[in-house]
């Protein structure tokens, strides 16, 4: 195996843990914060007769009932405008702690990003095709932006000497992160090809390096 393909196989495999890395992490604390508020149950329940094992299941049974109240409820909260506001405070803070701040905007980025890429309507509008990195070489884009800054739109005529191409503003991704890294293009509109994929197909496309057959699973569908 090649060292590119080492690497490849490796920032995929840490694209794909670190979000249930961190997600497992939140449930089991969560798991164990509501285990011991739940305690004092326990101890009722052992004091009438209820054997050991009996009240474990049933302690447990609490737990994963009041999680799934939990996160419903902030679900719902944080679909109101309060909720978002909360949202982006919490945002503001983790993001500036050293270390964990990269690792839970990294995170936030890719989750929403392929949960709802609507959301990401002026990142992410459309799916593309152009020819990168090299002749015959053709990689995915995300529209951005109809069309540049007339100031750049300008500059890049004078380049072509053609005054009359329209340029379009695309994003080129990186595998397997495309929200961490990638290349903000112009390009001539004449050079762009359209993708008959979704936002979100594209980037499930991505994030496992082409390991995904968006056509296969979309006809299983």
């Amino acid at each position: 195996m090649s060292e590119h393909h080492l690497k490849t196989r490796f920032l995929t495999g840490i694209a794909v843990v670190i979000p249930l890395a961190v997600s497992a992490w939140v449930l089991l604390s969560l798991f164990s914060f509501v285990g011991g508020v739940l305690s004092p149950i326990s101890g009722i329940l052992s004091e009438r007769g209820v054997e050991s094992g009996t009240v474990v299941i049933i302690i447990q049974a609490l737990s994963v009932v009041l999680i799934a109240i939990l996160v419903l409820v902030i679900g719902t909260i944080a679909q109101q405008q309060v909720g978002e506001n909360i949202i982006k405070t919490v945002d503001s803070y983790v993001t500036q702690i050293p270390g964990i701040g990269s690792v839970y905007q990294t995170t936030r980025q890719m989750s929403d990003l392929v949960l709802d890429p609507s959301e990401d309507g002026a990142q992410f509008r459309e799916v593309k095709l152009v020819e990168f990195p090299a002749d015959n070489a053709y990689t995915l884009a995300f529209l951005t932006s109809e069309s540049p800054p007339e100031s750049i739109g300008t500059a890049a005529n004078r380049l072509m000497g053609d005054d009359a191409e329209a340029y379009q503003t695309v994003f080129l991704p990186m595998a397997p992160n495309p929200v961490m890294g990638g290349h903000l293009t112009h390009v001539p509109v004449s050079r762009i090809e359209d993708v008959d994929m979704t936002v979100e197909q594209a980037v499930q496309y991505i994030l496992t390096t082409g390991i995904v057959n968006t056509d296969a699973s979309a006809e299983r569908v």
